[in-house]
C-alpha cells in the first residue's frame, strides 16, 4: 500500500487557478474604485452644489429687488441699498463669492460663476 503524501499536480493547479481568479477580481475592484474616486474628484459634484446654492441665494435677493421696484417704481440705487433690504448680508457657499448689482437694470450676478473655484 502506497501512502499519499503532499499535494498532487492537479490540486496545485486548481489552487493556483483559484488564487489567480481571486487576484484578478480584486484588481478589477480596486481599479474600478480608483476610477470612481477620480471621476468624482473630476466632476466635483459638491462644488456644483455650492454654486447652485449661491445661485439660489442670488435668486431670492433678485426677488427682493423686484419687490422693491414694484413698490417704489425704481430699482435700488446701489449695492448697499440691496444689502439693506436683507435682514443680514447674504452668505455664499463658495469662498470669496459675492454678488454684483447693476442699478440701471436691477440685475444681480455672482462674482464667481466657475464651479472649479468653489
Amino acid at each position: 500500500m502506497v501512502k499519499a503524501r503532499g499535494f498532487g499536480y492537479i490540486e496545485i493547479v486548481i489552487v493556483v487557478a483559484v488564487v489567480a481568479v481571486a487576484g484578478f477580481l480584486l484588481m478589477k475592484y480596486f481599479t474600478s474604485t480608483a476610477t470612481t474616486v477620480e471621476k468624482l474628484q473630476h466632476d466635483r459634484p459638491l462644488a456644483r452644489t455650492k454654486l447652485a446654492a449661491d445661485q439660489a441665494t442670488l435668486t431670492s435677493v433678485q426677488g427682493l429687488v423686484r419687490s422693491y421696484q414694484a413698490e417704489k417704481g425704481q430699482f435700488p440705487p446701489d449695492k448697499a441699498a440691496v444689502v439693506g433690504l436683507l435682514a443680514s448680508p447674504p452668505r455664499f457657499q463658495c469662498p470669496g463669492n459675492d454678488f454684483e448689482y447693476d442699478p440701471a437694470t436691477g440685475t444681480l450676478g455672482l462674482a464667481i460663476n466657475d464651479d472649479s473655484r468653489c
